[in-house]
């Protein structure tokens, strides 16, 4: 049991290297300090970084999209506090306030969701993390496709899968959510598609 949790541990600090994580006292540009999704809602549809976690754990690129739309409509730097069960959003914060107010969540033994894909504070702790890494957008993406895929392989390739990404006991009415949001981007995947070739 030791021996696979080191493992893990190292996989998952491997991964927050291969992205290239901005650490906790870092110097932040000024495009940087302010999330992308304040000037472009849709920023995140076709990044780079998507495809790539996508590729890398063999789910579809447009799901962790949907994903990312249902979970913080692409906002990098959104925090939620959990209470009884519900997140509550910390505002619209910049990426120096957000690193603040995750490393206070932190410190206090807080539950709660970091990023554009809500990554869940427990994975930090379970990882040997500190959850202010979620907060680099390839990060957050990799840990995304990470649990969607943990998901995937106990529940299939269905929407139940789907479903159970964010923990909640209301599997179907998530799923919609996500369903739903694939329509939404369709029109701007196409855009996006066509502007690119």
């Amino acid at each position: 049991m030791a021996r696979g949790r080191k493992v893990t541990s190292w996989i998952a600090g491997f991964m927050v290297l291969l992205c290239g994580v901005h650490v906790v006292g870092a110097r932040v540009t000024h495009a940087e300090e302010i999330s992308p999704h304040l000037q472009d809602p849709y920023w995140y549809v076709n990044h780079s970084c998507v495809a790539q976690a996508g590729t890398r754990y063999v789910l579809s690129p447009r799901i962790l999209e949907a994903l990312v739309y249902v979970e913080a409509k692409g906002n990098p730097y959104a925090v939620s506090v959990n209470i009884d069960g519900k997140g509550h959003s910390q505002g619209i914060l910049s990426l120096t306030d957000a690193r603040r107010v995750v490393s206070k969540l932190w410190a206090e033994g807080k539950n709660f969701d970091v990023g554009m894909a809500q990554i869940n504070s427990q994975h930090a702790k379970t990882y040997g993390l500190h959850p202010v890494v979620f907060l680099d957008p390839c990060v957050n993406l990799y840990w995304a496709a990470f649990i969607l895929r943990q998901q995937v392989n106990r529940f299939h390739e269905t929407w139940e899968a789907v479903g159970h990404y964010n923990g909640s006991r209301h599997v179907k009415e998530y799923s919609w959510k996500v369903f739903n949001a694939l329509h939404v981007l369709e029109p701007v995947v196409h855009d996006r598609q066509r502007v690119t070739r």
